[in-house]
């Protein structure tokens, strides 16, 4: 375990020296190239863990460093082991990355995180230098006991408290939408901050006037754009 963890921080280091260098060199800079297999890595927690693949695009091998961090809510970053954290990728080859939920009690609710996937290529010689590209994305875990749901927006509840716009998800999925609203009447622009709501999390949003609807666009589980839609607000009057 140790010597896994001084390797690690050896390529943390290396990528601290490639971004350091990068500020120094752009006229001459590449960029790492690969493409991750979706928009949203999904753990069913009945299966206890998933794979995910990772393709480089690029004309070099480089490094893949991935890693996990909690969104807020319960911590469960560090529930997850990564295997491999880091690995080698060849030019035109894909790997696979595997997410395994250690064991503990079953959850209750969806829980999503933020995973990402940072792309170096070694240096070889030469002036060239190529620029570490960072990719971050969903990670959702469904719970064993909780079947997913295709419109979890549906659960959102909308209302007023004094000069603000309160959204409140007290559903047990995560509830993924835009981050543009739109007040109406007016259409007037405002904005939620963050693209999520988690289960029973509440977020307000300062406004100038009591909307008596609020247009928002829903996300998929995957974060992809749906039609979007018009939610009455709670106690707005007529």
């Amino acid at each position: 375990m140790t010597i896994a963890i001084r390797h690690a921080a050896t390529r943390l280091l290396t990528v601290a020296t490639v971004l350091a260098a990068a500020l120094a060199l752009p006229p001459s800079a590449k960029a790492v190239s690969f493409a991750l297999e979706s928009t949203t890595v999904i753990l069913q927690e009945r299966d206890g863990q998933t794979a995910f693949n990772i393709t480089n695009e690029g004309d070099r091998p480089l490094l893949l460093l991935t890693g996990l961090d909690d969104l807020g809510g319960p911590p469960m970053a560090g529930k997850i082991l990564i295997a491999p954290p880091i690995t080698r990728i060849d030019p035109g080859q894909s790997q696979q990355v595997n997410f395994i939920l250690k064991q503990g009690p079953p959850l209750r609710h969806e829980v999503m995180l933020k995973v990402s996937f940072e792309g170096i290529t070694p240096q070889t010689g030469g002036s060239t230098l190529i620029m570490p590209v960072r990719q971050e994305i969903a990670f959702l875990i469904q719970p064993a006991a909780l079947p997913p749901s295709r419109t979890p927006w549906q659960d959102l509840k909308l209302s007023l408290d004094r000069d603000a716009l309160v959204l409140r998800n007290p559903g047990q999925h995560v509830i993924r939408l835009g981050r543009d609203l739109r007040l109406r009447p007016g259409d007037t622009p405002a904005n939620l901050g963050q693209a999520w709501l988690m289960p029973g999390e509440t977020r307000r949003v300062p406004v100038k006037q009591r909307p008596r609807a609020v247009g928002i666009v829903p996300l998929s589980r995957y974060g992809l754009a749906l039609p979007g839609i018009t939610l009455p607000v709670s106690g707005a009057g007529p």
